[in-house]
Protein backbone atom coordinates (compact mmCIF):
# COMPACT_ATOMS: atom_id res chain seq x y z
CA UNK A 1 0.00 0.00 0.00
CA UNK A 2 1.38 3.23 -0.78
CA UNK A 3 1.52 5.57 2.34
CA UNK A 4 3.04 9.71 0.95
CA UNK A 5 3.11 10.51 4.49
CA UNK A 6 4.12 8.45 7.63
CA UNK A 7 1.40 9.56 10.28
CA UNK A 8 2.29 9.40 13.77
CA UNK A 9 -2.17 8.94 13.72
CA UNK A 10 -3.29 6.04 12.73
CA UNK A 11 -6.60 7.51 11.27
CA UNK A 12 -7.37 4.06 9.34
CA UNK A 13 -7.63 2.45 12.76
CA UNK A 14 -10.07 4.88 14.02
CA UNK A 15 -13.10 3.98 12.59
CA UNK A 16 -12.88 0.65 14.54
CA UNK A 17 -12.31 2.57 17.62
CA UNK A 18 -15.56 5.35 17.45
CA UNK A 19 -18.77 4.77 17.23
CA UNK A 20 -20.02 6.40 13.75
CA UNK A 21 -23.20 6.80 12.44
CA UNK A 22 -24.96 4.35 10.17
CA UNK A 23 -23.17 1.55 11.69
CA UNK A 24 -25.89 -0.87 10.73
CA UNK A 25 -26.32 0.46 7.55
CA UNK A 26 -24.97 -1.57 4.86
CA UNK A 27 -24.95 1.28 2.04
CA UNK A 28 -22.96 3.79 4.33
CA UNK A 29 -20.82 0.54 5.52
CA UNK A 30 -20.10 0.20 1.76
CA UNK A 31 -18.81 3.90 1.35
CA UNK A 32 -17.03 4.02 4.10
CA UNK A 33 -14.87 0.77 2.99
CA UNK A 34 -14.09 2.06 -0.23
CA UNK A 35 -13.12 5.39 1.29
CA UNK A 36 -10.88 3.47 3.79
CA UNK A 37 -9.14 1.75 0.40
CA UNK A 38 -8.64 4.76 -1.25
CA UNK A 39 -7.25 6.41 1.80
CA UNK A 40 -4.77 3.29 2.35
CA UNK A 41 -3.53 3.77 -1.13
CA UNK A 42 -3.34 7.48 -1.51
CA UNK A 43 -2.18 8.59 2.23
CA UNK A 44 -2.04 12.24 2.43
CA UNK A 45 -0.89 14.23 -0.75
CA UNK A 46 2.29 15.29 -0.42
CA UNK A 47 4.27 18.54 -2.36
CA UNK A 48 4.73 16.57 -5.58
CA UNK A 49 1.59 16.33 -5.92
CA UNK A 50 0.90 19.59 -8.53
CA UNK A 51 -2.08 21.02 -6.68
CA UNK A 52 -0.13 20.68 -3.58
CA UNK A 53 2.91 21.87 -4.46
CA UNK A 54 3.14 25.00 -1.99
CA UNK A 55 1.28 23.10 0.84
CA UNK A 56 2.65 20.76 3.25
CA UNK A 57 1.07 18.81 5.12
CA UNK A 58 3.99 17.11 6.92
CA UNK A 59 3.23 19.35 10.10
CA UNK A 60 -0.27 18.00 10.58
CA UNK A 61 0.72 13.88 10.20
CA UNK A 62 3.01 14.33 12.89
CA UNK A 63 0.61 15.34 15.49
CA UNK A 64 -1.01 12.70 17.76
CA UNK A 65 -4.80 13.67 17.09
CA UNK A 66 -7.59 12.46 19.13
CA UNK A 67 -11.14 11.42 17.87
CA UNK A 68 -12.50 11.37 21.71
CA UNK A 69 -14.04 14.28 23.07
CA UNK A 70 -13.73 15.45 26.57
CA UNK A 71 -16.93 17.54 27.25
CA UNK A 72 -16.50 21.37 27.43
CA UNK A 73 -20.31 23.01 28.44
CA UNK A 74 -21.21 26.14 25.97
CA UNK A 75 -23.76 28.62 27.83
CA UNK A 76 -26.11 29.42 25.42
CA UNK A 77 -25.45 33.56 26.25
CA UNK A 78 -21.51 32.65 24.93
CA UNK A 79 -22.94 30.77 21.82
CA UNK A 80 -25.51 33.89 21.15
CA UNK A 81 -22.17 35.96 20.95
CA UNK A 82 -20.28 33.44 19.09
CA UNK A 83 -23.30 33.40 16.66
CA UNK A 84 -22.80 36.09 13.73
CA UNK A 85 -26.61 36.72 13.14
CA UNK A 86 -29.01 36.65 15.85
CA UNK A 87 -32.53 35.81 14.02
CA UNK A 88 -31.51 32.62 12.07
CA UNK A 89 -31.89 29.07 12.22
CA UNK A 90 -29.01 27.60 13.56
CA UNK A 91 -27.48 24.03 14.29
CA UNK A 92 -24.86 23.83 16.81
CA UNK A 93 -22.06 21.59 16.91
CA UNK A 94 -19.16 21.72 19.66
CA UNK A 95 -16.29 19.66 19.72
CA UNK A 96 -17.83 17.42 16.93
CA UNK A 97 -20.94 16.71 18.97
CA UNK A 98 -24.58 18.06 17.58
CA UNK A 99 -26.15 20.37 20.71
CA UNK A 100 -29.64 20.24 20.23
CA UNK A 101 -29.94 22.95 23.53
CA UNK A 102 -27.85 25.38 21.90
CA UNK A 103 -29.46 25.00 17.94
CA UNK A 104 -32.39 26.84 17.24
CA UNK A 105 -34.49 24.40 15.01
CA UNK A 106 -38.16 25.46 16.44
CA UNK A 107 -40.93 26.44 14.47
CA UNK A 108 -39.32 25.87 11.23
CA UNK A 109 -40.50 27.62 8.20
CA UNK A 110 -42.75 25.30 5.66
CA UNK A 111 -40.96 23.70 3.33
CA UNK A 112 -37.23 23.90 5.36
CA UNK A 113 -35.42 20.56 6.61
CA UNK A 114 -33.06 21.17 8.82
CA UNK A 115 -30.90 18.54 11.07
CA UNK A 116 -27.87 16.64 12.13
CA UNK A 117 -26.11 14.85 9.66
CA UNK A 118 -25.87 11.97 12.10
CA UNK A 119 -29.63 11.77 12.06
CA UNK A 120 -30.50 12.80 8.44
CA UNK A 121 -28.78 9.46 6.69
CA UNK A 122 -31.68 7.77 5.07
CA UNK A 123 -32.89 11.24 3.43
CA UNK A 124 -29.45 12.22 1.83
CA UNK A 125 -28.61 8.50 0.74
CA UNK A 126 -29.08 9.41 -3.00
CA UNK A 127 -27.32 12.07 -2.74
CA UNK A 128 -23.95 11.62 -0.49
CA UNK A 129 -20.90 11.54 -2.09
CA UNK A 130 -21.87 12.26 -5.93
CA UNK A 131 -20.80 15.63 -6.00
CA UNK A 132 -17.32 14.93 -5.03
CA UNK A 133 -14.70 11.93 -5.52
CA UNK A 134 -12.73 10.07 -2.80
CA UNK A 135 -10.16 9.47 -5.41
CA UNK A 136 -8.86 13.23 -5.80
CA UNK A 137 -5.79 13.97 -3.63
CA UNK A 138 -6.81 15.79 -0.63
CA UNK A 139 -8.69 14.47 2.54
CA UNK A 140 -11.90 13.93 0.78
CA UNK A 141 -11.61 10.00 1.54
CA UNK A 142 -10.75 10.52 5.14
CA UNK A 143 -13.64 12.45 5.47
CA UNK A 144 -16.19 9.42 3.93
CA UNK A 145 -14.40 7.42 6.34
CA UNK A 146 -14.93 9.15 9.11
CA UNK A 147 -17.71 11.66 8.94
CA UNK A 148 -20.12 11.52 12.20
CA UNK A 149 -21.79 14.99 12.17
CA UNK A 150 -22.66 18.32 10.46
CA UNK A 151 -26.23 19.76 8.71
CA UNK A 152 -28.63 18.65 6.09
CA UNK A 153 -30.65 21.47 4.81
CA UNK A 154 -33.17 20.90 2.10
CA UNK A 155 -35.53 22.91 0.24
CA UNK A 156 -38.88 21.69 -0.82
CA UNK A 157 -39.96 23.08 -4.32
CA UNK A 158 -40.79 26.41 -4.67
CA UNK A 159 -40.31 27.36 -1.28
CA UNK A 160 -38.41 30.78 -0.47
CA UNK A 161 -37.13 30.92 3.34
CA UNK A 162 -36.70 34.28 4.82
CA UNK A 163 -34.52 33.51 7.62
CA UNK A 164 -30.81 31.93 7.02
CA UNK A 165 -29.68 29.00 8.60
CA UNK A 166 -26.51 29.07 10.35
CA UNK A 167 -24.21 25.99 11.17
CA UNK A 168 -22.14 27.48 14.32
CA UNK A 169 -19.10 24.44 14.56
CA UNK A 170 -16.88 25.36 18.10
CA UNK A 171 -14.13 24.19 19.19
CA UNK A 172 -13.74 25.01 22.61
CA UNK A 173 -10.12 23.47 22.94
CA UNK A 174 -11.05 21.24 25.95
CA UNK A 175 -9.83 18.29 23.66
CA UNK A 176 -6.00 18.33 22.86
CA UNK A 177 -5.27 17.46 19.58
CA UNK A 178 -9.22 17.16 18.48
CA UNK A 179 -9.83 15.81 14.87
CA UNK A 180 -13.60 16.79 13.59
CA UNK A 181 -14.80 14.96 10.23
CA UNK A 182 -17.86 17.21 9.17
CA UNK A 183 -20.04 16.18 6.62
CA UNK A 184 -22.90 18.80 5.27
CA UNK A 185 -25.47 17.98 2.64
CA UNK A 186 -27.10 21.04 1.02
CA UNK A 187 -30.18 20.47 -1.53
CA UNK A 188 -32.76 22.68 -3.38
CA UNK A 189 -35.21 21.39 -4.94
CA UNK A 190 -36.72 23.55 -8.02
CA UNK A 191 -37.24 27.25 -7.18
CA UNK A 192 -36.22 27.27 -4.09
CA UNK A 193 -34.26 29.37 -2.47
CA UNK A 194 -32.05 30.31 0.98
CA UNK A 195 -29.22 31.18 2.90
CA UNK A 196 -26.95 29.14 4.55
CA UNK A 197 -23.29 29.90 6.58
CA UNK A 198 -21.23 27.82 7.61
CA UNK A 199 -19.10 29.57 10.78
CA UNK A 200 -16.11 27.83 12.31
CA UNK A 201 -14.82 28.93 15.39
CA UNK A 202 -11.78 28.02 17.97
CA UNK A 203 -12.44 29.02 21.54
CA UNK A 204 -8.11 28.50 22.26
CA UNK A 205 -5.56 28.34 20.63
CA UNK A 206 -5.54 24.65 21.20
CA UNK A 207 -4.06 22.11 18.06
CA UNK A 208 -6.91 20.99 16.37
CA UNK A 209 -8.20 19.07 12.96
CA UNK A 210 -11.18 20.02 11.12
CA UNK A 211 -11.92 17.97 8.09
CA UNK A 212 -15.15 19.15 6.44
CA UNK A 213 -16.93 18.43 2.88
CA UNK A 214 -19.80 19.85 1.93
CA UNK A 215 -21.95 19.30 -0.81
CA UNK A 216 -24.39 21.13 -2.70
CA UNK A 217 -27.31 19.97 -5.10
CA UNK A 218 -29.42 22.60 -7.16
CA UNK A 219 -32.58 22.05 -9.24
CA UNK A 220 -33.78 24.12 -11.55
CA UNK A 221 -33.74 27.58 -10.88
CA UNK A 222 -32.79 27.50 -7.71
CA UNK A 223 -30.76 29.95 -5.78
CA UNK A 224 -28.34 29.48 -3.14
CA UNK A 225 -26.75 32.40 -0.70
CA UNK A 226 -24.08 30.31 0.83
CA UNK A 227 -21.55 31.50 2.89
CA UNK A 228 -18.45 30.27 4.86
CA UNK A 229 -16.35 32.35 8.13
CA UNK A 230 -13.86 30.69 9.29
CA UNK A 231 -11.88 31.96 12.85
CA UNK A 232 -10.53 28.96 13.92
CA UNK A 233 -7.38 29.04 16.44
CA UNK A 234 -4.03 30.33 14.98
CA UNK A 235 -3.12 26.31 15.75
CA UNK A 236 -5.70 25.21 13.95
CA UNK A 237 -5.36 23.05 11.17
CA UNK A 238 -8.64 23.27 8.61
CA UNK A 239 -8.92 21.31 5.80
CA UNK A 240 -12.50 21.98 3.68
CA UNK A 241 -14.03 20.39 0.34
CA UNK A 242 -16.83 22.64 -1.21
CA UNK A 243 -18.60 21.31 -4.05
CA UNK A 244 -22.06 21.53 -5.83
CA UNK A 245 -23.78 20.79 -9.40
CA UNK A 246 -26.30 22.89 -10.64
CA UNK A 247 -29.10 22.51 -12.98
CA UNK A 248 -30.50 24.57 -15.95
CA UNK A 249 -31.36 28.29 -14.61
CA UNK A 250 -30.10 27.54 -11.30
CA UNK A 251 -27.79 30.58 -8.98
CA UNK A 252 -25.00 29.48 -6.34
CA UNK A 253 -23.40 32.33 -4.98
CA UNK A 254 -20.57 31.41 -2.76
CA UNK A 255 -18.34 33.55 -0.79
CA UNK A 256 -15.17 32.05 1.56
CA UNK A 257 -13.93 34.13 4.21
CA UNK A 258 -10.66 32.98 5.61
CA UNK A 259 -9.12 34.55 8.86
CA UNK A 260 -8.35 31.54 11.61
CA UNK A 261 -6.34 28.69 11.40
CA UNK A 262 -2.20 27.62 10.94
CA UNK A 263 -3.13 26.05 7.79
CA UNK A 264 -6.04 26.39 5.51
CA UNK A 265 -6.90 24.36 2.86
CA UNK A 266 -10.09 25.45 0.57
CA UNK A 267 -11.27 23.15 -2.61
CA UNK A 268 -14.14 25.21 -3.91
CA UNK A 269 -15.87 23.44 -7.42
CA UNK A 270 -19.01 24.40 -9.07
CA UNK A 271 -20.21 21.99 -12.14
CA UNK A 272 -22.82 24.14 -14.86
CA UNK A 273 -25.02 21.49 -15.61
CA UNK A 274 -27.96 23.52 -17.25
CA UNK A 275 -27.84 26.39 -19.58
CA UNK A 276 -28.80 30.29 -17.83
CA UNK A 277 -27.16 28.35 -14.83
CA UNK A 278 -24.47 30.83 -12.85
CA UNK A 279 -22.01 31.08 -10.10
CA UNK A 280 -20.37 33.61 -8.17
CA UNK A 281 -17.73 32.73 -5.93
CA UNK A 282 -15.89 35.00 -4.25
CA UNK A 283 -13.05 34.76 -1.35
CA UNK A 284 -11.11 37.14 1.23
CA UNK A 285 -8.22 35.66 3.35
CA UNK A 286 -6.88 37.86 5.92
CA UNK A 287 -3.32 36.65 7.24
CA UNK A 288 -0.84 37.62 10.33
CA UNK A 289 2.19 35.67 11.68
CA UNK A 290 3.12 32.38 9.90
CA UNK A 291 -0.13 31.69 8.87
CA UNK A 292 -0.63 29.74 5.52
CA UNK A 293 -3.72 29.72 3.38
CA UNK A 294 -4.25 27.59 -0.13
CA UNK A 295 -7.45 28.19 -2.23
CA UNK A 296 -8.17 25.77 -4.84
CA UNK A 297 -11.14 26.83 -6.94
CA UNK A 298 -12.56 25.06 -9.95
CA UNK A 299 -15.46 26.43 -12.48
CA UNK A 300 -16.82 23.64 -14.84
CA UNK A 301 -18.97 25.30 -17.69
CA UNK A 302 -20.41 21.68 -19.39
CA UNK A 303 -23.26 23.44 -21.67
CA UNK A 304 -23.65 26.81 -23.19
CA UNK A 305 -24.94 29.88 -21.88
CA UNK A 306 -23.80 29.59 -18.94
CA UNK A 307 -21.85 32.05 -16.43
CA UNK A 308 -19.67 32.89 -13.60
CA UNK A 309 -17.97 35.46 -11.98
CA UNK A 310 -15.09 35.02 -9.39
CA UNK A 311 -12.96 37.67 -7.09
CA UNK A 312 -10.82 37.14 -4.46
CA UNK A 313 -8.80 39.33 -2.56
CA UNK A 314 -5.84 38.74 0.15
CA UNK A 315 -4.14 40.46 2.83
CA UNK A 316 -0.89 39.27 3.71
CA UNK A 317 1.15 40.69 7.18
CA UNK A 318 4.23 39.01 9.02
CA UNK A 319 5.35 35.65 7.74
CA UNK A 320 2.50 34.24 6.14
CA UNK A 321 2.18 32.53 2.54
CA UNK A 322 -1.11 32.28 0.36
CA UNK A 323 -1.53 30.17 -2.33
CA UNK A 324 -4.43 30.94 -5.01
CA UNK A 325 -4.90 28.55 -8.00
CA UNK A 326 -8.16 29.31 -9.96
CA UNK A 327 -9.48 27.38 -12.85
CA UNK A 328 -12.23 27.97 -15.50
CA UNK A 329 -13.11 24.89 -17.57
CA UNK A 330 -15.30 25.97 -20.66
CA UNK A 331 -15.81 22.64 -22.27
CA UNK A 332 -16.01 21.80 -25.79
CA UNK A 333 -19.92 22.29 -25.97
CA UNK A 334 -20.20 25.46 -23.53
CA UNK A 335 -20.67 28.29 -26.61
CA UNK A 336 -21.38 31.62 -25.12
CA UNK A 337 -19.40 30.87 -22.12
CA UNK A 338 -18.94 34.47 -19.44
CA UNK A 339 -16.34 33.90 -17.11
CA UNK A 340 -14.31 36.20 -14.89
CA UNK A 341 -11.35 35.12 -12.64
CA UNK A 342 -9.35 37.20 -10.60
CA UNK A 343 -7.25 37.00 -7.40
CA UNK A 344 -5.80 40.57 -5.74
CA UNK A 345 -2.91 40.48 -3.26
CA UNK A 346 -1.83 43.22 -0.65
CA UNK A 347 1.52 42.35 0.82
CA UNK A 348 2.06 44.36 4.12
CA UNK A 349 5.54 42.88 5.09
CA UNK A 350 8.55 42.08 3.41
CA UNK A 351 8.30 38.73 4.73
CA UNK A 352 5.08 37.38 3.52
CA UNK A 353 4.67 35.57 0.46
CA UNK A 354 1.96 34.73 -2.13
CA UNK A 355 1.17 32.08 -4.80
CA UNK A 356 -1.49 33.11 -7.53
CA UNK A 357 -2.13 31.21 -10.21
CA UNK A 358 -5.62 32.17 -12.21
CA UNK A 359 -5.89 29.95 -15.24
CA UNK A 360 -8.78 29.14 -17.68
CA UNK A 361 -8.83 26.38 -20.30
CA UNK A 362 -11.16 27.39 -22.94
CA UNK A 363 -12.31 24.13 -25.62
CA UNK A 364 -15.31 26.39 -26.96
CA UNK A 365 -14.88 29.36 -29.67
CA UNK A 366 -17.73 31.71 -28.60
CA UNK A 367 -16.89 32.68 -25.50
CA UNK A 368 -16.29 35.89 -23.36
CA UNK A 369 -13.82 34.93 -20.85
CA UNK A 370 -11.08 36.92 -18.42
CA UNK A 371 -8.87 36.48 -15.58
CA UNK A 372 -5.73 37.82 -13.58
CA UNK A 373 -4.03 38.17 -10.49
CA UNK A 374 -2.25 41.38 -8.96
CA UNK A 375 0.24 41.89 -6.39
CA UNK A 376 0.81 45.02 -4.46
CA UNK A 377 1.90 47.02 -1.57
CA UNK A 378 0.20 49.83 -0.13
CA UNK A 379 -0.22 53.25 -2.72
CA UNK A 380 2.55 55.48 -1.04
CA UNK A 381 0.27 58.34 -2.94
CA UNK A 382 -2.67 57.72 -1.62
CA UNK A 383 -1.16 56.99 1.75
CA UNK A 384 0.49 61.02 1.29
CA UNK A 385 -2.87 61.83 0.28
CA UNK A 386 -4.69 60.79 3.39
CA UNK A 387 -1.80 62.16 5.89
CA UNK A 388 -1.72 65.50 3.94
CA UNK A 389 -5.38 65.39 5.46
CA UNK A 390 -4.50 64.63 9.19
CA UNK A 391 -4.83 61.22 9.41
CA UNK A 392 -1.92 59.58 11.48
CA UNK A 393 0.12 56.97 9.39
CA UNK A 394 -1.37 53.79 11.60
CA UNK A 395 -4.73 55.19 11.08
CA UNK A 396 -4.00 56.17 7.24
CA UNK A 397 -2.69 52.67 6.50
CA UNK A 398 -5.73 50.82 8.28
CA UNK A 399 -8.19 52.93 6.29
CA UNK A 400 -6.25 52.00 2.92
CA UNK A 401 -6.33 48.22 3.87
CA UNK A 402 -10.04 48.26 4.68
CA UNK A 403 -10.29 49.85 1.59
CA UNK A 404 -8.95 47.11 -0.22
CA UNK A 405 -10.55 44.38 0.75
CA UNK A 406 -14.88 45.58 1.63
CA UNK A 407 -14.99 45.13 -2.27
CA UNK A 408 -15.44 41.59 -1.10
CA UNK A 409 -18.31 42.55 1.06
CA UNK A 410 -19.56 44.84 -0.87
CA UNK A 411 -20.61 41.94 -3.58
CA UNK A 412 -22.78 40.40 -0.66
CA UNK A 413 -26.64 41.41 -1.42
CA UNK A 414 -27.77 41.09 2.02
CA UNK A 415 -27.06 44.41 4.53
CA UNK A 416 -27.59 42.22 6.89
CA UNK A 417 -25.01 39.36 6.40
CA UNK A 418 -22.99 42.08 4.89
CA UNK A 419 -22.60 44.60 8.31
CA UNK A 420 -22.38 41.25 10.37
CA UNK A 421 -19.18 40.28 8.16
CA UNK A 422 -17.69 43.75 7.85
CA UNK A 423 -17.82 44.17 11.88
CA UNK A 424 -15.66 40.68 12.46
CA UNK A 425 -13.96 41.65 9.73
CA UNK A 426 -12.88 45.13 10.64
CA UNK A 427 -11.18 43.56 13.83
CA UNK A 428 -9.04 41.35 12.34
CA UNK A 429 -7.18 43.26 9.79
CA UNK A 430 -3.86 43.98 10.56
CA UNK A 431 -2.73 47.50 10.19
CA UNK A 432 0.10 48.15 7.71
CA UNK A 433 3.15 48.48 8.53
CA UNK A 434 6.58 50.66 7.10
Amino acid sequence: MKQLTELTTSFTSVADSIDLPGQDLSWIQEIRQQALAQFNQSGFPSKKVEDWKYTSLWELTQLQFSHLVEPVEVSEQHCEQLALLEDAYRVVIVDGVFSADLSKLTSLQEGLTVGPFSQSLERIQQQLGKQVSIEKEGLTALNTLLMKEGVMVHIAEDKIIDKPIELLVINTGGTDNLATHLRNMIVLDDNAEATVIEHYVGLTDTSCLTNVVSEVILAEKAELFHYKLQQESDNAFHIATLAAKQATGSQWHTNNINLGAKLARNDIHSQLFGEQSHTTMDGLYILDNEQHIDNHTRIDHFVPNTTSNELYKGVLNGSSHAVFNGKVMVHKDAQKTDSNQYNHNLLLSRNCEIDTKPEMEIYADDVKCGHGSTVGQIDMDQLFFLRARGLDEVTARSLLTHAFAVEVLERIPSEHIRKALSNVIEQRLPRGKK
